[in-house]
């Protein structure tokens, strides 16, 4: 079963990192589609920034994935970010 992560929409190189390394990849139109991140199958939620994600909005249920702000990461480093936080919930 692959792993599924979240990724803006902008993140072209980290989307096609992450497709590359088996990873099934939702992609999250900055906040329009956030609603639909409900479920406990994503490891992760890769934003180009935290103001991004709107986490203040009152419809907004955080998942329990790890969010990670990519602004200065390289795709690799996100992914590494990503494996490492997976293997400490193992």
């Amino acid at each position: 079963m692959k792993r599924k992560v979240v990724v803006e929409n902008i993140l072209t190189p980290h989307i096609d990192y992450l497709k590359s390394h088996g990873y099934d990849v939702y992609t999250l139109y900055k906040n329009y589609n956030l609603q639909n991140i409900v479920s406990d199958e994503y490891e992760a939620i890769v934003v180009s920034g935290l103001d991004q994600l709107g986490i203040n909005q009152a419809e907004f249920n955080k998942p329990n994935a790890t969010i990670i702000e990519a602004k200065g990461l390289t795709p690799e480093e996100v992914h590494s970010i990503i494996e490492n936080r997976s293997n400490l919930k193992s």
